[in-house]
């Protein structure tokens, strides 16, 4: 095996790992899919890895880590891994939510848990300056391989991308009339979200990183592309949904980033027709509706599901201590 730091990359060896990181989507169903659009932002995704290594980042993460002098800085980048037979890996080091540190592999090939461990194994010898908790690894939803890392002790279902295309599913009329959306204003409607999320994590605390409130900064970003909306049920509030601009598969995408329901309403179906109605506001302005739901959410797994929205990818953790 050899490696290399990933600002190294080719541009054709870029380009194999976009289209390796594609094929891990499930993306049979999605029409007018522009391949080549799809390929090139995945390029684009992975080069982002290296963002943080500017000289001042690299800086940052030598003090945080206290990393010894002997490292070189360029294994403090993300780096490329090319294998005996020529395949080829970008690994990187990251934190989840949790604050955890991991190992992030992106493969050309199908990856296995054979190749997960030639490659962890190799890379510690780089990464030599962190221990991670988890590997991370986006094999294609119910593929072998999936299935194979899943039946490891310790793996865990993490990240899902759920995505759809208009035409969405209808509401029906005496909802549509029942429900109204209108523009989220801090001013009015924050102290509202905020004691609403806070009485739900007060009984659902392991929830707390799976569904995190969002934060004013990110509610005033989506108000001012005119994405984030409060929702009332026959003038009472019914809950908030907030999304974001984001380029996903080559497409013109609304990313969707949090919806909440009130409390008294939870459990009667009113999340499908708040999302529907959504949707429809802005189904002019984008092609491509989707979000990340935590697999282990499953009450808004399964209710994005209803919505029409397909699992297109999935984010696996494997335990890092079952290849180091």
């Amino acid at each position: 095996m050899r490696h290399y730091p990933l600002y190294k990359i080719s541009q054709e060896c870029l380009y194999r790992l976009g289209k390796g990181v594609l094929n891990t989507y499930n993306h049979t169903e999605i029409t007018n899919l522009d391949v080549g659009k799809a390929i090139a932002k995945e390029c684009e995704d992975l080069l982002a890895l290296d963002e943080d290594c500017t000289p001042a980042g690299i800086r940052e993460i030598r003090s945080r880590r206290q990393i010894s002098d002997d490292v070189p800085d360029d294994d403090i980048h993300a780096q490329v891994v090319e294998d005996d037979n020529g395949n080829l890996f970008i690994i990187s080091v990251c934190r989840n939510d949790d604050d955890e540190t991991m190992f992030e592999i992106f493969s050309e090939q199908s990856i296995s848990e054979v190749v997960v461990k030639e490659v962890i194994t190799y890379i510690r010898k780089v990464f030599c300056w962190c221990t991670p908790v988890h590997i991370c690894v986006w094999p294609a939803p119910e593929s072998p391989q999936a299935q194979q890392l899943l039946s490891l002790s310790g793996t865990r279902a993490v990240d899902s991308l759920l995505g759809s295309q208009a035409p969405f599913l209808d509401v029906r009329d005496d909802l549509k009339t029942a429900i109204s959306l209108q523009p989220f204003e801090l001013d009015k409607h924050w102290a509202w979200y905020e004691q609403e999320y806070n009485q739900f994590l007060a009984k659902n605390p392991a929830m707390a990183n799976i569904v995190p409130i969002s934060d004013k900064e990110e509610l005033s970003d989506s108000i001012e592309e005119g994405l984030c909306s409060m929702a009332f049920y026959q003038g009472q509030p019914l809950g908030m949904i907030m999304g974001e601009q984001s380029e996903e598969l080559g497409f013109d995408g609304l990313l969707v980033s949090d919806i909440f329901i009130a409390k008294q309403f939870r459990g009667q179906g009113f999340a499908s027709p708040m999302q529907r109605l959504y949707y429809q506001l802005h189904e002019p302005n984008f092609e491509f509706f989707f979000g990340y739901i935590d697999a282990t959410n499953k009450p808004s797994y399964y209710n994005a599901l209803k919505q029409g929205r397909k699992l297109l990818r999935q984010e696996l953790y494997l335990p890092a201590q079952l290849f180091i």
